[in-house]
């Protein structure tokens, strides 16, 4: 199960810088407006951060342990 993170913390997660992951955030706008995160949402919520890995194919242990 997927857990609420900031956009900062999945970036680190991730590998990537934080500029970075604003632009792949900004591609993936629609399909997370569709789920009611808004551009300014620093607290990504659990449907969203999945959302995100599977689109990116970021593969990590969601509860934290790597």
């Amino acid at each position: 199960m997927y857990r609420a993170m900031s956009k900062s913390e999945l970036a680190k997660r991730a590998g990537i810088s934080e500029r970075t992951m604003s632009r792949y955030i900004k591609l993936q706008q629609p399909a997370l407006t569709a789920i009611g995160v808004s551009p300014s949402t620093r607290l990504l919520p659990p449907r969203a951060v999945k959302l995100l890995c599977e689109a990116w194919d970021v593969d990590f242990s969601p509860d934290g342990e790597d």
